[in-house]
């Protein structure tokens, strides 16, 4: 069977931000983040999904892989979702990266998308 979710289990609401490199006329560079989804107006879109933190097993199979903090996000599906988008949980201003994302049964239905915590600049 298929994995989806019933409409009462997306009540999460993340955000998708994409980072954006540019170059000033001086030649340096920086990075901004520009909203992946957005409303008529440009102001940013949340989307809602089904969060789960890694639990049980997942957790010790998280560890092995040096997972920080997973979590699966189960979505209507988008294809605008790629593994170079940052996700941020609600108002949370540490953002997820992407680690995979899953096209289910590749019926552009749902997609299941793994996330761990994005690790911080040194």
């Amino acid at each position: 069977m298929a994995k989806q979710a019933m409409a009462g289990e997306l009540r999460t609401l993340v955000y998708f931000r994409r980072t954006v490199k540019e170059v000033d006329s001086e030649g340096s560079t920086h990075q901004r983040e520009e909203p992946v989804f957005h409303d008529s107006q440009g102001r940013e879109q949340a989307v809602h999904c089904k969060w789960v933190n890694a639990h049980g097993a997942e957790v010790f199979t998280a560890m092995q892989l040096k997972l920080r903090q997973p979590a699966k996000l189960t979505m209507r599906y988008s294809p605008r979702i790629v593994p170079t988008l940052l996700v941020y949980k609600g108002k949370d201003p540490v953002p997820y990266e992407v680690v995979s994302v899953d096209d289910v049964e590749d019926r552009h239905c749902w997609l299941e998308v793994t996330v761990q915590r994005k690790e911080a600049a040194r």
